[in-house]
């Protein structure tokens, strides 16, 4: 019985996930939901073992991570490569990914576990591009990564401190974009003052909903 509640909760998530998607305009194909399917599996799996993520329901990692990585992805270059600094249990440069097959995902986690669970989950996504550094952002070098179109932080410390550090992973006219809670507004406020020094040009602000839910989230754009 607890096996067939778990497939029926596994379900109701895909569900959650089709319907959240529906609701910013995207469409997914039969392999990309396969896809989410499979990281879904393999996260409830490794979460066993390693705290990867403190949400553990199906429903809540397809709401509060899949559909929140994937709300940010129209302000996403997908036709150039994308870094994902801090990448945890790789949100949101996995959905990203998976949203966009022909875009390669660079993920940097410093962590041994979490980056060894990317590896696996890179393994087990062969339709995707993805490659793990595990390393800080600031002890990469661009010889071994390249330039990105954009960079993409979540739940990050410091503001300054990755902004600067990212900027030298930038191509020309890239951005920066980084999820925030509902206090954005404050952050922006407290680092527009220091773009220029930086070397960023500007910063604006978007506010929005998560799907299916009332969570309120603001995404940070810098522009080099």
């Amino acid at each position: 019985m607890p096996e067939r509640l778990a497939q029926d909760r596994l379900a109701e998530a895909l569900d959650c996930l089709e319907k959240g998607c529906e609701s910013l305009g995207i469409s997914l194909s039969r392999s990309q939901i396969q896809a989410f399917l499979s990281y879904l599996e393999l996260l409830a799996l490794w979460n066993k073992t390693f705290n990867l993520t403190s949400v553990r329901d199906p429903i809540g990692i397809v709401r509060l991570h899949f559909l929140d990585s994937l709300a940010i992805s129209s302000f996403v270059d997908k036709s150039r490569s994308v870094m994902d600094v801090g990448s945890g249990a790789g949100f949101p440069g996995v959905p990203l990914a998976i949203l966009y097959p022909q875009t390669k995902v660079t993920l940097v986690e410093p962590r041994r576990k979490r980056a060894n669970f990317l590896r696996a989950l890179a393994r087990e996504l062969p339709d995707v591009q993805l490659a793990v550094f595990e390393a800080r952002i600031e002890e990469l070098k661009t010889s071994a990564t390249g330039l990105f179109s954009t960079v993409v932080f979540r739940a990050v410390g410091s503001a300054e401190f990755f902004l600067h550090a990212a900027r030298r992973f930038l191509a020309d006219r890239g951005r920066c974009l980084m999820l925030h809670g509902p206090k954005g507004k404050t952050t922006l406020s407290r680092i527009a003052g220091q773009l220029s020094g930086l070397g960023y040009a500007n910063a604006t602000i978007k506010s929005y909903r998560l799907p299916l839910g009332n969570e309120q989230r603001t995404l940070i754009i810098v522009e080099a």
